[in-house]
């Protein structure tokens, strides 16, 4: 029963995906969207990437993701224009126009997706029609195994933010808006300012007080992933950023470190090519 459910649940996914392929390729028109977010994720020795995007259409807003190539995915951040194409008709059916689908895509659902699906249902139908023998029915039905308990370890699954104390919000938000390219994704009440890179959060935070204050000596520190950094300390230089340590290379990357007006130090990171 199992095989019949999953061969019609793979008959309905192939196409409905056929007919989304379908009207992407012979009815969609381009559009310009805007970027939500973008994300990525390792399987198996590889990586993919994806962007959550937005766009308008006469006065409507939609929203929708695709996938997108590792150049884009570095480039691209929250609010950046992303060219994209949607079906008129049926606006909520779009894609990316960097992964747009074309008759391979459509020979692979179509042709391959549909006598697949048909062949699953084949296999696990046919007993069916077949003469069923008598089954003995033991007696003694076996006893079931005992349930064990498996406890999971309670361990760190990633970050959940990287925040740095600030005196002066104003002059903080400045320098990290205005010469960084920071945009602002979450403002609590002017004392908590979020920002999102790629799947993390960087955070600015007037709340901390005595507990927690500015210092380039003391605590953690972030880096920001720069496409160069030797140009990029010059700009920083030119518009009077601290720079606390020049460009250095390493067997994989280049970094350097500038301070932000609070005093806290700041790692530009470049990967070698």
């Amino acid at each position: 029963m199992f095989g019949v459910l999953l061969g019609l649940v793979f008959l309905a996914f192939n196409a409905w995906t056929f007919g989304e392929h379908y009207l992407l390729k012979h009815q969609s028109v381009p559009v310009q969207g805007s970027v939500l977010r973008t994300a990525f994720q390792r399987h198996k020795g590889s990586i993919t990437y994806s962007v959550d995007y937005v766009f308008n259409v006469s006065g409507r807003h939609f929203e929708g993701s695709g996938g997108i190539s590792r150049d884009a995915f570095v480039r691209l951040q929250p609010g950046s224009p992303i060219a994209l194409f949607y079906v008129p008709d049926s606006p909520n059916i779009s894609e990316t126009a960097e992964m747009s689908h074309n008759n391979t895509s459509l020979f692979l659902t179509g042709v391959l997706g549909f006598p697949a699906s048909l062949f699953i249902l084949f296999v696990n139908l046919r007993p069916a029609f077949r003469q069923q023998r008598p089954k003995i029915i033991d007696p003694l039905p076996e006893t079931p195994p005992s349930s064990v308990r498996i406890e999971m370890p309670n361990t760190v699954k990633g970050i959940a933010f990287t925040v740095y104390p600030v005196t002066d919000m104003a002059r903080a938000r400045q320098f990290y808006e205005e010469n960084l390219g920071l945009r602002v994704a979450h403002d609590f009440r002017g004392e908590w300012i979020e920002y999102h890179l790629w799947d993390n959060c960087f955070a600015l935070s007037s709340m901390t007080g005595e507990a927690m204050k500015p210092s380039s000596e003391a605590g953690g520190s972030v880096a920001f992933e720069v496409n160069d950094v030797d140009r990029f300390v010059t700009q920083l230089r030119n518009k009077g950023v601290r720079v606390k340590v020049d460009p250095f290379s390493t067997s994989v990357c280049r970094m350097a470190v500038v301070l932000d007006p609070e005093g806290n130090a700041l790692t530009l990171h470049q990967k070698r090519a």
